[in-house]
C-alpha cells in the first residue's frame, strides 16, 4: 500500500479558455457568410505557404483527484477547479479511487482497489465497468499508452501497483493480464503519463534517491519495459515524494502530490517547483490527461 494509502488523477482536451465547453469555435462546417449580388468573387491570392501557428493550448484539461473528489486543472491558467464528489449512478458515495486515466477520445475510467469504473468528468458520477480480479494487488498508477507505445496503432490501457508489477487492463470488461516488472528494482511511486508523439513517463522510487524519480518507459512487444531516468523529482530546496498524480502540457509535466501541491516537472530533468499550495485538496491521489495533448519543442 502507498503511505497513507494513497493516489490520485489527471486530463483532458476539452475546454477552451472562455467559460463554454465547446470554447466559442464556430460550427467548422458552416461555410462563409453569403455576400449577395451573384457576382464571383475574385480567386484568393497566393501569399505561399501558410504560418504554423502551433497546437492551441488553452483548451487542455487535466484530471486530478483526491480519494472521494474529482478536480480539474487549467495549465493555460493555472488554476484547480472543483467538479465534485465521486458518485454511484444512485447518488451514493463511490468506493476510494485509486487512479485516474483518459484516453485520445477523452474517456475518463478511474480505479478503485478492487474495480474499474468509467467517469463522467461533468458531473465525476461514476459507472462500474468490472471487477480487476487482481486479490490483494492495487493499481495505483492507470494510464492509457499511447498509439504505438505498445501496440502499433493502439492504445493500451496500463496499472501498476506500488511493487513496480504492471497489468494490461480491458477498459470495456476490466479483466486484467500481467504485463512485467520495472526493471532494476524500481518502484512505482505514484503515476504514468503516456503523450502521442513524446512518450511514456512514469513517477518512480528506488532506495538510492531521496525524492521520487522522474523515468521514460519504452514496452517491448512481451510486455517487458526498459526505463530511462530523467532525473529526480526536486528543487533546489526540497525533495519531491509521494508524487501520486502525473499530467501534462506544453513543454512540462504537472505532478500532484499527496501534500496536495500542484507541481512544475521538467519532462528532459526532473527538476521541479511547486506551481500551487492552494489547490482546494489537502492530498491527491491521482492525475491524467488524454494522451493527444498537445506538445511543444
Amino acid at each position: 500500500m502507498r503511505r497513507f494509502l494513497l493516489s490520485t488523477v489527471a486530463c483532458l482536451a476539452l475546454l477552451a479558455a472562455c467559460s463554454d465547453r465547446d470554447g466559442g469555435r464556430r460550427n467548422p462546417d458552416a461555410g462563409p457568410p453569403d455576400a449577395g449580388g451573384g457576382v464571383d468573387a475574385p480567386p484568393p491570392r497566393d501569399t505561399g505557404p501558410l504560418t504554423d501557428a502551433g497546437p492551441r493550448l488553452d483548451d487542455v484539461l487535466i484530471f486530478a483527484h483526491s480519494r472521494d473528489t474529482l478536480y480539474t486543472f487549467s495549465p493555460y491558467t493555472l488554476t484547480v477547479d472543483t467538479v465534485g464528489p465521486f458518485l454511484l449512478p444512485d447518488g451514493s458515495p463511490a468506493p476510494y479511487m485509486l487512479d485516474l486515466a483518459v484516453d485520445s477520445d477523452g474517456r475518463v475510467f478511474t480505479s478503485s482497489d478492487t474495480s474499474l469504473f468509467s467517469v463522467d468528468p461533468e458531473s465525476a458520477r461514476v459507472t462500474l465497468v468490472g471487477d480487476l480480479g487482481l486479490g490483494s494487488d492495487e493499481l495505483f498508477a492507470l494510464s492509457f499508452l499511447a498509439r504505438g507505445e505498445y501496440r502499433a496503432g493502439e492504445e493500451t490501457l496500463v496499472g501498476a501497483t506500488n511493487e513496480g508489477v504492471y497489468y494490461e487492463v480491458n477498459p470495456a470488461t476490466a479483466v486484467t493480464r500481467p504485463m512485467g516488472t520495472y526493471p532494476d528494482g524500481w518502484r512505482s511511486s505514484g503515476d504514468i503519463v503516456s503523450v502521442a508523439g513524446l512518450g511514456t513517463f512514469a513517477t518512480v522510487r528506488r532506495a538510492d534517491f531521496p525524492s521520487d524519480v522522474l523515468v521514460q518507459i519504452l514496452f517491448a512487444a512481451d510486455g517487458s519495459s526498459t526505463v530511462t531516468v530523467r532525473g529526480p523529482i526536486r528543487s533546489a530546496t526540497e525533495d519531491f515524494i509521494e508524487v501520486f498524480g502525473l499530467g501534462y502540457w506544453g513543454r512540462d509535466m504537472y505532478g500532484f502530490s499527496n501534500a496536495g501541491q500542484l507541481i512544475q516537472i521538467d519532462r528532459d530533468s526532473g527538476a521541479a517547483m511547486v506551481v500551487s499550495t492552494d489547490t482546494g485538496a489537502s492530498q491527491f491521489w491521482g492525475a491524467g490527461v488524454t494522451t493527444r495533448v498537445p506538445v511543444l519543442f
